[in-house]
């Protein structure tokens, strides 16, 4: 498991599933009357390695800061929580905890007996994970809705997004060569960079919604010229953004980008149920195969960089789950052992290049620990990475020692 690779579920601390571990009160706790030791600290880490256990009950008061209690009755990864404070915390004895700062710092009152902790170390690093927006729109351009029948149309190229939207009727576009046409209660997202030609027969009468817009972090939208047939709830926002289109308030363009950033979420949640694993029509098989490929290649181009599986869930928009459905029906194996995989190859490669030592290979790698990446790399490779580094070194030595090989000839009597 590479560092930072597991996540816990954020609990309320003031529920009853904290009760196994504590309680919360409001009133500082003097310390006098029970000859407790108060002390101040400042913690700036949002990586938590260690956990620390005192024999005893212990307060801890925030006072500056946002944080969450990483809490178990045991150090065991599987059995730890997180909560966040929101009120000064009471902690059984023999409870394992750390803090968890989720601001730039935080100012804590650890309030315990004169008493030494235990410290236990984490057998994979916890990384604090904010939550953010995969994507953004940044800017809506244009918007508006035509109600037309026989017409043509040449769209200019621009470096913005378009999505068309048909209300009623259907519309051809035209994308790269390729004539698609989209009918009622369908929706489409084009890319930048080529023009749409559009048009409608002249027995046929549409009426569509064109939005021009940009967005930031878009290479997470894998879906751009796939063709959705709109839910209820994604049709319940486009009236809206149609709503307000049509209306001139002061928070109309505020209200417009939400609702846009709404439906294209929407459909980044329709594409994530595409990748689960069960029998799949064509074009759905080569959305797979092209998200699939578009990740391998950031794996393999970030081999050498610290390197999550929640990261990569981030960076392609895509849970965990279907991440995991994802290489188990192309690749027959899971995400995180085809990351170690790649990784240890790597590792190789590095060893082999002797510019640097075992453990700033694995720190290099992103492992946990030396110990760690010693066990893996024997498992793969039935010796241990001081044991290669050997062979390799001997090999080279030998390749070095030997006689360059001469090609001997009997010169042709003329």
């Amino acid at each position: 498991m590479t560092q930072g690779d597991f996540s816990i579920m954020i609990h309320n601390v003031s529920g009853s599933n904290f009760l196994a571990f504590g309680s919360f009160y409001d009133e500082p706790v003097s310390t006098d009357p029970f000859h407790l030791i108060s002390r101040l600290q400042l913690v700036h880490t949002k990586s938590v390695d260690q956990l620390y256990s005192y024999p005893c009950e212990i307060h801890l008061e925030l006072t500056q800061g946002i944080a969450s209690l990483l809490v178990g009755s045991s150090p065991r990864l599987e059995e730890l929580k997180t909560f966040p404070i929101h009120h000064y915390v009471k902690l059984k004895p023999n409870t394992y905890f750390n803090l968890i700062v989720h601001s730039e710092e935080i100012v804590c009152n650890l309030i315990t007996p004169n008493v030494h902790p235990t410290a236990v170390k984490l057998a994979v690093p916890y990384l604090y994970q904010p939550f953010f927006s995969p994507f953004n729109v940044l800017e809506i351009f244009d918007s508006y809705v035509s109600q037309v029948t026989e017409f043509h149309f040449r769209s200019t190229v621009h470096d913005y997004y378009e999505l068309f939207y048909v209300i009623d009727g259907s519309l051809t576009l035209n994308m790269a060569g390729d004539s698609r046409t989209i009918e009622e209660n369908d929706l489409i997202i084009c890319g930048p960079h080529q023009p749409y030609p559009r048009q409608i027969s002249s027995d046929t009468f549409c009426n569509y919604l064109t939005v021009v817009f940009d967005m930031g972090n878009a290479e997470r939208i894998h879906f751009l010229g796939q063709t959705f047939s709109c839910s209820e709830s994604i049709r319940s926002a486009l009236d809206k953004l149609i709503a307000q289109s049509l209306s001139h308030s002061y928070y109309t363009q505020t209200l417009m980008l939400c609702y846009l950033q709404e439906v294209i979420t929407q459909l980044m949640q329709l594409t994530d149920t595409l990748l689960q694993p069960h029998s799949t029509p064509t074009s759905q098989q080569n959305f797979q195969n092209d998200l699939l490929q578009q990740i391998l290649a950031y794996m393999n181009k970030k081999v050498a960089e610290p390197m999550t599986v929640e990261e990569i869930c981030h960076k392609f928009f895509i849970s965990r789950s279907s991440l995991q459905s994802l290489f188990k029906a192309h690749l027959h194996t899971s995400p995180k052992n085809y990351l170690i995989n790649i990784k240890l190859q790597k590792s190789k490669e590095l060893i082999q290049e002797n510019r640097h030592t075992i453990s700033e290979i694995a720190y290099l790698l992103g492992f946990s620990s030396i110990h760690y990446f010693s066990r893996l790399f024997k498992k793969y490779y039935n010796m241990s990475p001081s044991e290669y580094a050997k062979q390799v070194s001997e090999m080279n030595k030998s390749e070095a020692l030997s006689p360059p090989q001469t090609e001997c000839y009997n010169e042709r009597s003329e």
